[in-house]
């Protein structure tokens, strides 16, 4: 698959008559945090809320009439599916779209909500491009690929020309990495433009095959796809988007779904935008390679591209819980004590005096290491983060040194 800079270029010539460019916001927060320069880049913003609009957009605006007559075919788990649907709405085209079964609902209904027919099948992408060949052989239509398709990487790629123009100077953009084409188109148009920014991509460690395969020089396979951040969550990888991703990413790693839970309340907190796991994870990664080497960003204008904000809302609790846990918020401590009255005042005054909020407490008399005159006490926490926890869990100490934390 070749694309040269000048099929970028076309596209962005289309879509920015189509597309209004997505803000790029400074964060004072971040940026005083990490001691540089924090800029969101919230592709969120767009109509469907991801990044995947731009790609199906341009692709559906180069089809012929006679392939506008016979419709689009597309395989998502929301995203790219709300892309096609949006992009074929407005250009009148029929778009019948194959989801997993168990996408998040909300992703369903909106994609149904902009006109398109959605088939649900199987438990994975994989199965649904399979199910996808099966339809093709019977019906004619144009098949919108998420990822491995010219003309989508090259909107894709639309996102650095927004960047190019609204930080020209910007050192470093940072990404999530699924199938590659978000990352492929853009770090093509910042190769061809002859900038210096990096662009360093990021994968979800229960499924990172990309990032595998790139941090190898070869294909990596994987069986399972265990993430709740679903736009990343592919588990094949497409030799020639290998091929282009090595060429324009300075560096690829790992990111686990607890990172990127703590992204998501971050972002939430910090800067007022709600932001998908894969949103969230060039945050996460960001903070992940700070803590190895500050030296290395001080200073520097950093991109983070907040790539989509679809996320399931039935997830979200859970996600700010695990976030809240992440980053020492939410602390679960084990304490064996003496069962005879005044103990637990006493150990419940010492977490007061530290400003530590109880939000839980619960006595296991079964525990097989108190004896028969003990019992294990389980508090459930709210702390101000990890400083605040250590302090607490010194003063604990001094009368219950053998507390410990167990979540």
């Amino acid at each position: 698959m070749k694309i040269t800079f000048k099929d970028f270029q076309d596209a962005y010539d289309v879509l920015k008559k189509i597309i209004h460019p997505t803000p790029l916001v400074y964060n004072e927060w971040l940026s005083k945090q990490y001691n540089c320069e924090i800029y969101l880049k919230l592709e969120n913003m767009l109509p469907i809320g991801s990044f995947k609009m731009r790609g199906a957009t341009y692709k559906i605006s180069k089809l012929s009439s006679e392939e506008r007559k016979n419709g689009v075919l597309a395989v998502s788990a929301g995203n790219h599916a709300q892309g096609v649907a949006w992009a074929a709405s407005r250009f009148k085209v029929k778009a019948t779209i194959v989801m997993p079964e168990g996408s998040p609902l909300t992703k369903i209904r909106n994609t149904e909500t902009l006109g398109a027919k959605v088939v649900l099948h199987g438990h994975s992408i994989e199965d649904g491009f399979q199910y996808a060949e099966a339809m093709m052989k019977k019906q004619k239509m144009t098949f919108v690929h998420p990822y491995h398709d010219k003309d989508v990487i090259a909107g894709q790629g639309t996102v650095a020309f927004e960047l190019l123009e609204q930080i020209p100077d910007m050192d470093y953009i940072f990404s999530s990495i699924g199938g590659g084409g978000l990352v492929s188109g853009m770090g093509s148009v910042i190769k061809g433009s002859k900038s210096k920014v990096r662009v360093i991509a990021g994968q979800a460690t229960g499924c990172s095959p990309m990032v595998d395969s790139l941090n190898s020089g070869k294909i990596k396979k994987i069986d399972k796809a265990e993430t709740f951040a679903d736009g990343i969550r592919v588990r094949n990888v497409a030799p020639d988007m290998l091929k282009i991703l090595g060429q324009v990413v300075e560096s690829s790693h790992k990111v686990d779904d607890e990172k990127m839970a703590w992204a998501i309340l971050q972002l939430m907190e910090k800067a007022r935008v709600i932001a998908e796991g894969a949103g969230a994870l060039p945050l996460a990664l960001f903070d992940q390679l700070y803590q190895k080497d500050p030296k290395k960003f001080k200073g520097k204008k950093i991109v983070l591209v907040i790539c989509g904000g679809n996320i399931d809302v039935n997830l979200l609790e859970r996600i700010i819980d695990r976030g809240l846990i992440e980053s020492h918020r939410k602390v679960r401590i084990s304490i064996p004590i003496a069962d005879r009255p005044g103990i637990l005042h006493k150990l419940t005054g010492v977490i007061t005096s530290v400003g530590a909020n109880i939000l839980e407490v619960i006595h296991d008399r079964d525990s097989s290491n108190t004896g028969i005159t003990g019992t294990n006490v389980i508090f459930n926490l709210e702390t101000k983060g990890e400083d605040h926890l250590k302090q607490l869990l010194k003063e604990m100490k001094k009368d219950f040194p053998l507390c410990k934390v167990v979540s």
